[in-house]
């Protein structure tokens, strides 16, 4: 035992199931957030918006969902260690909700409480569930509690302490010799202490001191003062009848009392019992007693405005830590102390939000043990400098949460308008670069475009290597995986070294009868550059047998000189060990991208290119143009930057430009020859122009090469015109297409390939019924 004296306050870290050296251990506790927000239009007025269909179903859909109201919606983070993981989920779900609000003209409201209620109670629909049976349930506790409450929303803290760390303790001690009723121990310890201690995070993260002027609550009326530290946490929040009375000494205690309150009337079912800690782990109460505890639902955390999430990395530590010191303090056992915590809590909640602690002995006795575990974890993301500010805001309550909304917010009218300020502020940061997964950047483009999809419509997704770009995507009992967002179990091995191989390729299409471009293949640069006295007196391209995204590409309109053409064979080499030297079809390159046989969406590719002005360098040009928000670099980005390489360099000295030349106003003048958009160019959606045998060819092609998903690059002559035998040429295929050249062309329709993916792996998961 350690005993720490501050001020008259004795301190006691009791180690009665974890030693103060597994705090560590301990800090890589599970926790999985849910964040509940009401959509609102930019009055501050409910929305009348449904629920969007885009979204999934509550019954399939386990990121997004819906609360008690229509326009109530809860988004749901799986359980992790990491902070910032959490958040990244958050990122990505807030996005893809932000997406359809802005189509609706709605926002998220960042406050638990709502600013505007309508008059008629009609207004405030229910949510529209599946099942009549929730829907009934819900009718049922807005009429027993009014609509009113239930618009409240907040943050549900779910914490599952590290199995490993209690297993450890388990086999340490010698009190208990069932692991599954020392676990309960544990959890109803903690359970208890929160209930107990609560009342000092309220204080400090409590965030709700208005709400709209009509708010009233069936069991208590409207609030007794207008301006309180949080009026979700008060009396006046999401409360049972204060007949509903829990027994918390044990878990078969809890048990007991909660199967009869549901005897008596007290309550309808078990989850109408509202409670800031619920007992996680069964189907109902008694199943904990044969399966355990295996978590605890934290649910009294009111959102924090200023964060687009609603919660910040420095609140999510520092609950944790406070859950963890709650395991070091003495158990408060009966409940006496539980009622007394409640008391507590109300008196802090209805509080003026710049009102000191309510019993700041209690406080400092507090965060001094908090401190004591927080110099266990060498100041692992923070927590040092979070008990510096806890330490703070005891003595200044203007550093609270609420303390600082109503320095800003002094009344109703300054709290709506400061609402819609953040709520505004945040959807913009929602909406910024919507052609990224918010929370996913660090994966490829197009498996981005994936996730996004697969999120959106309820499919769960998890990373299994993000370096490598592998995903596992999981819906009704069905797990595939996926690299780099279109390599499935669909295709075979075989195609994909057909597709990389191009002269394997060509060999196999030309003897289908596709016409493809006509070239020699060399692997031993001195044969390739004395092949340079046979080159044709024509346009010639030199690239890498196996290449992917346009790498090692040099095309020459014309014969080239010799050193060029050593130069481009060079380049290629760098690539591969087999280098092709082929004749270069005039025309329009089209990327035609293949599903299950069928084309699903055509870009023209556009090389990269700048147009003279008359007085800028094309090198200026160039910095000019990669300003583009929408160009980035390593595949992150619709566009790419245009580069001042050396075959940019040898592409201008073809057409007699330097990096320096000052082009005509008007002159477009091309950086590269061939068109990928990985290195540089420019995607136009050509879906719908393109003549349907085009179409036919890069499906056959696609077919031949036994492919299931596939990029068929064709120069055709005349998109729009009937092909012939001498008015196009395959020049080649890939076994993993691009998504995003069509998802975000640079001009164009969108085509939503992520989707389509989804929707051949997943044949069910667009109609749920």
């Amino acid at each position: 035992m350690i005993l720490l004296i501050q001020r008259r306050i004795l301190v006691k870290i009791q180690e009665s199931y974890f030693k103060l050296d597994q705090v560590p251990g301990l800090w890589r506790s599970t926790v999985g957030l849910e964040r509940e927000s009401l959509r609102v239009n930019h009055d501050g007025n409910i929305s009348k918006h449904l629920h969007s269909p885009d979204w999934g179903t509550r019954k399939q859909q386990p990121y997004i969902q819906t609360d008690f109201a229509e326009s109530q919606l809860e988004l749901i983070t799986p359980p992790t260690v990491s902070i910032s993981e959490l958040q990244d989920w958050l990122s990505s779900f807030h996005q893809i909700v932000a997406t359809t609000n802005e189509e609706n003209g709605d926002l998220l409201w960042p406050f638990s409480t709502p600013v505007i209620i309508p008059e008629n109670t009609e207004d405030i629909k229910i949510a529209q569930l599946e099942k009549i049976e929730e829907y009934n349930y819900r009718a049922f506790l807005a009429e027993l509690y009014g609509k009113h409450v239930q618009l409240i929303s907040g943050i549900h803290y779910n914490f599952q302490i590290n199995p490993d760390i209690e297993h450890d303790s388990f086999e340490a001690q010698s009190d208990y010799d069932d692991e599954l009723q020392f676990n309960n121990k544990i959890y109803m310890h903690l359970a208890r202490n929160y209930f107990r201690y609560r009342w000092l995070l309220t204080y400090l993260i409590g965030a709700s001191p208005f709400v709209a002027p009509n708010y009233a609550t069936n069991l208590y009326g409207k609030p007794h003062a207008e301006r309180m530290r949080s009026i979700r946490q008060s009396r006046y929040g999401y409360q049972n009848k204060e007949s509903v009375v829990m027994n918390y000494d044990s878990l078969e205690d809890f048990v007991t009392s909660i199967e009869d309150a549901i005897d008596s009337g007290a309550l309808s079912l078990e989850k109408e019992l509202y409670r800031d800690v619920r007992l996680r782990g069964g189907a109902n109460a008694r199943e904990l007693l044969d399966k355990g505890i295996s978590y605890l639902e934290f649910r009294n955390i009111d959102l924090n405005p200023y964060h687009p999430h609603g919660i910040d990395d420095e609140t999510i530590a520092l609950v944790r830590l406070f859950l963890i010191t709650l395991l070091f303090i003495p158990d408060v056992k009966y409940d006496t102390e539980i009622l007394k915590g409640t008391k507590m809590n109300y008196a802090t909640s209805e509080a003026d939000a710049l009102d000191a602690p309510m019993d700041m002995d209690e406080a400092k006795w507090l965060v001094t043990a908090m401190r004591e575990v927080a110099d266990q974890l060498s100041n692992t993301d923070n927590v040092s400098s979070i008990v510096d500010k806890v330490e703070a805001s005891l003595e200044d309550p203007s550093l609270t949460l609420a303390g600082r909304i109503v320095e800003e917010a002094t009344d109703y009218d300054s709290f709506l308008e400061m609402g819609l300020r953040l709520a505004k502020e945040h959807q913009e940061v929602y909406l910024d670069k919507p052609y990224l997964l918010h929370g996913f950047e660090n994966l490829e483009l197009s498996t981005q475009d994936v996730l996004k999809e697969a999120i959106k419509t309820g499919i769960k997704v998890r990373i299994i290597d993000g370096e490598e770009n592998v995903i596992e995507l999981s819906f009704q009992g069905q797990t595939e995986y996926v690299k780099s967002a279109n390599m499935t179990r669909l295709d075979s091995l075989i195609s994909y070294f057909l597709m990389e191989n191009k002269v394997a390729t060509k060999v196999l299409l030309d003897d289908a009868g596709l016409k493809v471009p006509s070239g020699t293949s060399f692997s031993n640069i001195e044969d390739a550059k004395a092949y340079y006295t046979s080159l044709p007196d024509k346009a010639i391209v030199v690239k890498p047998k196996n290449t992917n995204y346009g790498l090692g590409i040099t095309i020459f309109r014309g014969k080239p000189g010799e050193e060029d053409y050593i130069d481009a064979l060079n380049f290629a080499y760098k690539e591969d060990h087999t280098v092709l030297v082929e004749e270069y079809i005039e025309g329009t390159e089209l990327r035609f991208y293949i599903q299950d046989n069928q084309t699903m969406a055509i870009v023209e590719r556009r090389p990269a290119h700048i147009i003279g002005d008359g007085m800028s360098t094309i090198g200026e040009l160039i910095d000019e143009v990669n300003k583009n928000p929408l160009r980035g670099r390593d595949h992150k980005a619709p566009l790419t930057i245009i580069e001042k390489g050396e075959i940019e360099t040898l592409q201008l000295k073809n057409y007699g430009y330097t990096f320096d030349s000052v082009p005509e106003d008007g002159k477009t003048v091309y950086l590269r020859e061939n068109s990928n958009v990985s290195t540089g160019g420019v995607s136009i959606d050509r879906t719908d122009d393109t003549h349907e045998g085009y179409k036919k060819i890069a499906e056959k092609a696609s077919q031949l090469l036994e492919a299931s998903f596939c990029g068929v690059d064709i120069i055709i002559e005349d998109y729009t015109k009937e092909p012939t035998q001498d008015n196009y040429g395959i020049i080649e295929a890939n076994f993993n297409p691009m998504i995003a050249i069509h998802r975000f062309p640079g001009e164009g329709t969108p085509r939503l390939l992520g989707k389509a993916m989804l929707n051949q792996l997943f044949p069910d998961v667009y109609n749920r019924g």
